[in-house]
């Protein structure tokens, strides 16, 4: 990270990495890789000195990007903040789920998860919602923050209108920020934001006693599917990327594991991508195509709760092709 700058692409702070000769001289502020693959924009010395030719630089042959800070050592949250929730039945998330599934359900399932609520931001009468990330051995790696509408139980964005807790001023004050109501709060709990955090799947912590595990990008989602689906043990990336959910210290809990990918509409390519990695490491991992046809941004979530809304439930072929895909078609007996 102390290599990294602001990307001329996208904007982002501390995720461009530039290209530099042998006396670590940049080559130009444009030329080099930006980290975020949303963004994916790279300018290769090859092709910036194609688009300068007047350069007169241009042997490029060992021109190389700077090598790597070594890392500090690895910092975790106290487990002291993963105190019992006294504030859930104002949790905006929790208030969805209640309406939907019960309020037994939904405190089995945030309990199991150890979900917790935030004041950080304050909107449509209720609070935040905190999904701790808890590694295998139960230690808190990070705490992520995320404000919900209680109605629809979508996550808010940008063009959302939301207040945010000022410890300054202590009360709320409108969120004008243009970006999503995101807020990773590890280091400014630690009080050191130079903080070696490494980040783990939501719900990691419930791999150690399962045998077949579910991925899915959303935190919701994976709570909504331990209810749907509670035969399998459902864990969340956060992200396309999210956790670095390929690099082998993340995903090594899931070694001995029958693991099942579930893709949002539109990433069947990128997630079978890290299908590759992960099955190259030893992991028994398949991917889903259950949401490929979908609509953008819709997620296996989605199509269990559509199921679970029609009046006419699934068809029998619907029935036998996902008991085949999630493997428990073994365990169903079809009386047709």
């Amino acid at each position: 990270m102390n290599t990294r700058h602001t990307c001329p692409q996208c904007g982002h702070k501390k995720e461009f990495t530039l290209y530099v000769d042998e006396r670590n001289n940049p080559i130009d502020e444009s030329c080099g890789r930006c980290n975020r693959e949303r963004c994916g924009y790279h300018l290769t010395p090859s092709e910036y000195f194609k688009e300068h030719p007047t350069n007169d630089r241009t042997d490029f042959a060992t021109w190389k990007q700077p090598e790597s800070v070594k890392a500090a050592p690895v910092c975790y949250l106290p487990s002291t903040l993963l105190v019992a929730d006294a504030h859930r039945a104002e949790n905006n998330l929790f208030r969805f789920m209640a309406k939907e599934f019960g309020e037994v359900e939904a405190n089995r399932v945030f309990d199991a998860y150890r979900v917790g609520t935030s004041r950080h931001w304050k909107n449509n009468d209720g609070l935040a919602t905190i999904f701790p990330q808890i590694d295998d051995k139960g230690r808190l790696c990070q705490l992520k923050v995320m404000a919900y509408n209680p109605a629809t139980g979508k996550r808010m964005k940008k063009q959302d209108q939301a207040e945010m807790w000022s410890d300054r001023a202590k009360k709320y004050v409108p969120d004008t920020r243009p970006m999503d109501k995101i807020w990773f709060a590890g280091k400014t709990l630690l009080r050191n934001y130079d903080a070696n955090l490494q980040q783990t799947f939501f719900g990691c912590h419930l791999i150690k006693a399962s045998s077949r595990v579910g991925i899915v990008e959303s935190e919701k989602s994976a709570l909504i599917c331990s209810i749907l689906m509670p035969e399998i043990t459902w864990i969340a990336t956060g992200g396309c990327n999210g956790c670095r959910w390929t690099e082998i210290n993340v995903f090594k809990p899931l070694l001995g594991k029958k693991v099942v990918l579930y893709p949002d509409a539109g990433m069947l390519a990128k997630w079978e991508e890290k299908t590759v990695i992960l099955r190259s490491n030893g992991i028994d991992i398949t991917v889903s195509q259950v949401c490929e046809s979908l609509p953008d941004n819709w997620d296996i979530a989605d199509v269990l709760l559509r199921e679970r809304h029609m009046q006419k439930g699934m068809t029998i072929g619907e029935i036998i092709a996902l008991a085949n895909e999630i493997g428990v078609s073994s365990q169903i007996t079809y009386n047709i």
